[in-house]
């Protein structure tokens, strides 16, 4: 389990604007590169790779897991 509660010293830090940006421009060019990358799993299944398939997916997991935590950093940034 993740630990989600920063400590109060951490909280009472203002993050300047100009870097939350820079990190919503990156979550964006994660998600396009996600994206571009759809259609990859398919071509392999097409070839029945089917053990390429499995491990593409399984990387997908855990890069949509990255890429849901940071969405949800930037929205705590943007709350505050």
């Amino acid at each position: 389990m993740q630990f989600t509660e920063l400590n109060a010293e951490a909280q009472s830090i203002t993050i300047p604007e100009s870097i939350v940006n820079i990190f919503a421009q990156s979550v964006r060019a994660n998600l396009e590169a996600l994206a571009l990358d759809a259609d990859m799993p398919l071509t392999l299944f097409e070839n029945q790779e089917y053990e390429q398939v499995k491990t593409y997916l399984q990387a997908s997991i855990l890069q949509m897991q990255y890429l849901l935590n940071n969405v949800e950093l930037l929205d705590a940034l943007h709350q505050k």
